[in-house]
């Protein structure tokens, strides 16, 4: 089990869209969403792309 702490995943969260080529608006800046507003738009985008989603619950483990 891994241990991810908040700053790591919003990290890769940005990283995530930037590799899935999402463009910010002016009125959406997806560096100042909450963790759980960034994680529903990576979501959101994956699966409007077709792609597989992995989430992780509060005891980290994979669920999809």
């Amino acid at each position: 089990m891994s241990n991810i702490n908040s700053k790591e995943r919003r990290e890769f969260l940005l990283k995530e869209l930037k590799r899935i080529g999402y463009v910010a608006s002016k009125d959406k800046n997806p560096a100042k969403l909450s963790l759980y507003e960034l994680e529903k738009l990576v979501i959101s985008l994956k699966i409007e792309r077709g792609s597989r989603v992995v989430n992780y619950n509060a005891r980290q483990e994979e669920v999809e």
